[in-house]
């Protein structure tokens, strides 16, 4: 294989496809990175057999071949090169890469490509589902979050995606919260059924995504792996089998209170407790208080032998006039806040005991795309 490209080029394919490099794996070859020709670009493909990301870089193309090399390896010299042209070579019958450029060169021992795990086929799949690129990084960061992190209950280390009625839906959730998002489709787009991803994947995806262009989501014949596709860049997962719950069955139908508060002024508020929360179990106090003309919404924490945390913010405040009082996680809070990017939210609750509900403020609720429920915490903490 001989091929030559802009080390920019290179070292952002690299960093790219690091995000599925596996270092802790039995199988020493899936520490590596694939480099391969393919119709006159170079492809970079890693796997740690959950996920595989490939991306093309553009190249000429000289010999074609293969190789895999090992990922940091290559990573970290190519990152030490200043931005010329990168030559890359391996001579025929060797598995040893030499990399150069200007006045600086490497040899780098690589491995056998035949014993690297192949990039499984899409042929034969559902038809794809496109989303902008911008869309969907905004639908990722809005829900996985959410997502349970403890893996004895595997469907809720996952994001459900359903499709209808020319709508996506994605909806992550653990025990105590749950995030709900959707968006329009602008072309007719089926999936015979919900399919189930792992929150962890969709997080690498919203990192490598790019700042424009379309997005494919194809689920494999098989109905086990699930594949987003752009201009450069693929990224493979594994699905996870299960049936996640209802979800529609947890969001509050009604609520007998909304405050209406601007998001980054309830955000500061939250971010001016948690230094005291964080030293009391994250127990965080929101209390809503209508007044003739305004209302205001407190939050305040107190921990035992460090001190407490109050701020106060004016807010429009809708329903019944006695104050009302909840106890929800601050980090669920800080954690909602800091993706939802409206000038206002609405904070919706009921009592102390049933979840409480943050989502975009819009007068037009039925142009609203994204619900956030909060379980609360128990009254006698």
């Amino acid at each position: 294989m001989k091929v030559t490209c802009k080390q920019q080029d290179l070292n952002r394919g690299l960093s790219v496809v690091a995000h599925a490099v596996s270092n802790r794996s039995t199988l020493p070859i899936l520490a590596n990175v694939l480099l391969a020709t393919d119709q006159g670009r170079l492809r970079l493909y890693a796997t740690n057999l959950e996920i595989g990301i490939n991306c093309w870089v553009d190249a000429q193309v000289h010999e074609e071949g293969s190789i895999t090399v090992p990922a940091k390896r290559i990573s970290d010299f190519v990152g030490s090169l200043p931005q010329a042209a990168v030559d890359i070579g391996v001579p025929a019958d060797s598995y040893t890469v030499s990399v150069r450029s200007l006045r600086s060169s490497a040899n780098i021992e690589g491995m056998d490509p035949a014993e690297f795990p192949l990039s499984p086929t899409t042929e034969g799949s559902e038809e794809p589902v496109t989303l902008a690129a911008t869309q969907l990084k905004e639908m990722i960061e809005q829900v996985a979050f959410a997502a349970a992190d403890d893996d004895s209950r595997p469907v809720f280390t996952g994001v459900l995606v359903k499709i209808n009625n020319h709508k996506i839906t994605f909806a992550a959730a653990d025990a105590f919260r749950l995030a709900v998002r959707v968006a329009t489709l602008t072309s007719d787009s089926t999936m015979r059924n919900d399919i189930l991803i792992p929150a962890r994947t969709l997080t690498e995806l919203a990192r490598i995504l790019p700042s424009e262009g379309a997005v494919q989501m194809i689920v494999t014949p098989n109905r086990s792996q699930v594949l987003f596709h752009s201009e450069n860049i693929d990224l493979l997962s594994r699905l996870i089998e299960g049936t996640f719950p209802n979800f529609y069955q947890i969001i509050p139908k009604e609520s007998s209170t909304r405050a209406i508060i601007d998001t980054k002024e309830f955000a500061a508020a939250v971010r001016s407790v948690t230094p005291f929360a964080r030293d009391s179990s994250n127990i965080t106090r929101v209390k809503i208080a209508s007044a003739d003309d305004e209302g205001t919404v407190t939050i305040e924490a107190t921990a035992e032998d460090v001190g407490s945390g109050v701020s106060t913010i004016n807010a429009k405040v809708e329903g019944q006039e006695q104050e009302q009082q909840i106890i929800f996680n601050v980090k669920y809070l800080s954690d909602v806040l800091a993706v939802i990017d409206t000038p206002e939210v609405a904070l919706e609750v009921t009592s102390p005991a049933r979840p409480g509900v943050i989502k975009p403020w819009n007068s037009d609720e039925a142009t609203i795309d994204y619900t956030y429920v909060i379980m609360p915490m128990s009254t006698n903490r």
